[in-house]
């Protein structure tokens, strides 16, 4: 789609590697939120869930499958711009280093 060393492929594969990333990480994300959030009683055990199995199993039943997915859209504002230009400059760097290797195989 783009030429061999573009730093497009580069945003591409960045976008959507941030998109898959936080598809499968908000879920985990949400249920820790919920988890540290909940209040204690005296003991010190959770109010609302018992354990990380629990809180899976109460959110799919109250929400539904959505119901793990809220704040996918500040997660993916968050996560998305550090992943593109996290592998935008570490494929430049490796572009640079190769041209960097063959000039210094050259002289």
């Amino acid at each position: 789609m783009f030429s061999k060393d573009s730093w497009l492929n580069s945003v591409a594969a960045s976008v959507v590697s941030g998109a898959v990333t936080v598809l499968f990480m908000t879920p985990f994300d949400v249920v820790s939120t919920r988890i540290y959030n909940q209040g204690t009683d005296a003991n010190g055990r959770g109010l609302l869930y018992k354990n990380v199995p629990d809180c899976f199993l109460k959110t799919l039943q109250k929400e539904g499958i959505w119901g793990f997915y809220k704040g996918w859209g500040a997660s993916m504002f968050r996560l998305g711009p550090h992943t593109v230009l996290s592998l935008v400059f570490w494929s430049q760097l490796q572009i640079g280093y190769g041209k960097l290797q063959k000039t210094l195989e050259n002289i």
